[in-house]
């Protein structure tokens, strides 16, 4: 080998050598995939839409929810400089009662930020709730377990953020003429996560048809027999409609003494029945469940009311008008941007309504008819983009979760849009006052039967030819129908 060949070899060796001295010093690596991230912080949508509907707030608690240590904690950074966590700011609670023995209520607002509420007492359980949100602030309610005269402390804590101070206020113990936290069909009952539920819903989700007696399946027989046959008459299809329970779309909100009933459900035995009568039937848990966390305010159940949203009744009728569109394709369901859908702050619903007067959960608003309370939720309005709208209003005023009485007879109810719609025939309970308008807007002509009333109203009929004859019913009703009365109760199962 020549020096000249000799000289270059040695150069390239020491360049090769002085690299990966340079890389080892640098700390960099060999591999190309290492360091690099996924940064898609593109915006989730629902329906095509990009948006505020269709993001999840972020509810994720950590694991101090006994902390109560109100002393600023560190955190490192990489340089090892020292940063003080701010405290969280302190809640204010409006509403601090007794309303049963041994039972008191605990509610009030909160920063935004507040990631959960704790509630002590010195003869209290401990207590914690997520908040839900409003509009410019948060709000919280919860049931406490308690024994005596207390004092009891509410704190909160956000994110980043050590435990605020406490607001301490006194609850009095005093004798009950009335539990106000009886399990009657129409009883609130405080969930997890600042939930509430009825009592009723409750049921329906944990009570198997065990108790079913064969008069009741019976009766069930002849009843939707009957309907199904008076539908023909008319050259109709039936259909039922069967809402799930706020249990069923937020089951991680159930209070631990209630589970899902192991055995056939309500619904299940009510859908065998239904289908061996020769109608169809839509239970649209799976469309619910797909949006139950479509973003801040677009929940398909609200906190503080037994009914579906605005948002919620338009998922739960959304397979009922895809199924019918096979027939009628201008059926169809609206899409998102032709509702018009929009959130706003309103006060609380009929969970909260069945506490009396003097206990200062409500008061009552303008008219002096309409019951407010002092814990509001951000929830859903809309408004239809096209002038099909038969109802200019859901609730019985733009404050309230109160819902409107307008639409509560029996009606023919024209639709000034419909050609090429078809006509149906309505059955309903009180989930109807939230849908009333939209559903009316994708029919021809419709005939509603009267609010919770099980009488078709054949006489409004006024033509010999229907397209549909359709109930719509929370499952907590079914044996409403089944029994043909009113006065069946879920209850009855228990």
């Amino acid at each position: 080998m020549n020096n000249t060949k000799l000289s270059k070899l040695i150069k390239r060796a020491l360049s090769l050598l002085i690299i990966a001295v340079l890389c080892v010093s640098c700390g960099c690596s060999s591999d190309p995939a290492q360091g690099s991230s996924n940064t898609d912080n593109s915006p989730s949508s629902v329906g095509g839409q990009s948006s505020d509907i269709g993001s999840s707030s972020d509810t994720g608690s950590s694991s101090d929810t006994g902390s109560s240590s109100n002393t600023s904690s560190t955190t490192s950074s990489n340089n090892d400089s020292k940063t003080e966590l701010k405290e969280s700011e302190k809640p204010f609670v409006t509403v601090a009662s007794q309303v049963g023995n041994g039972v008191c209520v605990v509610g009030g607002y909160c920063s935004k930020n507040t990631q959960r509420i704790i509630i002590r007492g010195t003869l209290a359980s401990s207590t914690t709730t997520i908040p839900f949100a409003g509009e410019d602030k948060y709000y919280f309610f919860a049931q406490v377990p308690y024994t005596g005269e207390t004092t009891l402390s509410v704190t909160a804590i956000e994110k980043n953020a050590t435990e605020s101070q406490p607001f301490d206020i006194k609850v009095g113990y005093t004798y009950m003429k009335e539990n106000y936290m009886y399990r009657g069909e129409y009883s609130p009952v405080f969930a997890k996560d600042g939930q509430m539920h009825f009592y009723s819903a409750l049921l329906s989700y944990s009570l198997d048809t065990t108790n079913l007696t064969s008069r009741m399946k019976n009766a069930g027989y002849n009843n939707v027999s009957d309907i199904v046959t008076t539908a023909k008459s008319y050259g109709a299809e039936t259909l039922f409609v069967i809402i799930p329970t706020s249990a069923d779309i937020y089951p991680e909100t159930v209070p631990n003494d209630y589970y899902e009933a192991s055995g056939e459900r309500l619904y299940e035995c009510f859908t065998q029945i239904a289908k061996e009568q020769g109608a169809k039937v839509i239970y649209p848990i799976d469309t619910m469940l797909k949006h139950k966390n479509d973003g801040v305010g677009y929940q398909i159940y609200q906190h503080t009311d037994s009914h579906w949203s605005t948002y919620g009744a338009y998922w739960g009728t959304y397979d009922l008008f895809n199924y019918i569109a096979k027939k009628f394709p201008n059926a169809k369901p609206r899409t998102l941007k032709e509702m018009g859908f929009y959130t706003t702050e309103m006060h609380g619903g009929d969970a909260l309504f069945s506490f009396p007067k003097q206990l200062k959960f409500e008061d009552y608003y303008g008219d002096k008819t309409t019951k407010v309370t002092q814990i509001k939720e951000l929830t859903t309005r809309y408004e239809l983009k096209t002038p099909t709208s038969t109802l200019k209003k859901v609730y019985k005023n733009d404050k309230c979760l109160s819902l409107t009485d307008d639409n509560a007879a029996a009606a023919k109810v024209v639709n000034p849009n419909g050609k090429g719609l078809p006509t149906a025939l309505i059955m309903r309970d009180s989930f109807s006052k939230v849908s009333y308008d939209m559903m009316n807007d994708r029919f021809n002509t419709v005939y509603w039967g009267e609010f919770n009333n099980y009488n078709m109203p054949l006489d409004l009929v006024d033509t010999n030819k229907l397209d549909y004859v359709i109930y719509i019913y929370s499952e907590r009703n079914l044996l409403k129908i089944m029994m043909n009365s009113a006065e069946a109760s879920i209850l009855n199962l228990k």
